[in-house]
């Protein structure tokens, strides 16, 4: 039974429905916690482009450096102590970050998550490289290069990039 008026009511709550969803939808991601494999934390805001502000909650920087940056190496996300001017000056100098869940990495490509692939934050879209397999090598060894016998195992990953047995796998 239709009352005079009704449908259009109807229809206007449905609408609204139908536009709160489409907000929720496309909402800019939340704040989130990064973790990194030297147990790092930061408190994260950042955006669909994978423009992160880093604020460091637990850990500490390395001694020579006195920011942060997010870095995509080829596959996996990595966090990477930085001075001022906040390039990345090597990678011995960035780890990767872990996750449990996609909610635990940052976006990419416009999405609301990034992506956890094994407890790693990865780019699926990129091929292992030298690069991801020298944060590997050094994940879980401190900052900086502790372990500087491990980096000739990741320089000679070969094409395609196989990460030694010794070090982190993907």
């Amino acid at each position: 039974m239709y009352v005079r008026g009704g449908l259009k009511r109807f229809d206007a709550r449905w609408f609204g429905l139908l536009m709160a969803l489409a907000c929720f939808a496309c909402r800019s991601p939340a704040d989130r916690t990064l973790r990194d494999t030297e147990a790092r934390s930061w408190s994260a805001h950042c955006d669909a482009q994978m423009s992160c502000q880093l604020k460091l909650v637990a850990g500490e920087h390395a001694p020579d450096k006195k920011d942060f940056a997010l870095h995509v190496t080829g596959n996996l996300v990595g966090i990477c102590d930085v001075d001022a001017n906040k390039k990345v000056d090597a990678t011995t100098d960035c780890r990767p970050l872990v996750c449990q869940g996609d909610d635990d990495c940052p976006p990419m490509h416009g999405l609301m998550h990034g992506t956890c692939i094994n407890g790693l934050c990865r780019e699926p879209a990129g091929t292992l490289g030298v690069d991801d397999a020298v944060m590997l090598c050094l994940a879980g060894t401190g900052l900086g290069i502790t372990h500087p016998d491990r980096l000739p195992l990741a320089f000679n990953c070969g094409s395609p990039c196989k990460v030694p047995s010794a070090c982190r796998q993907p």
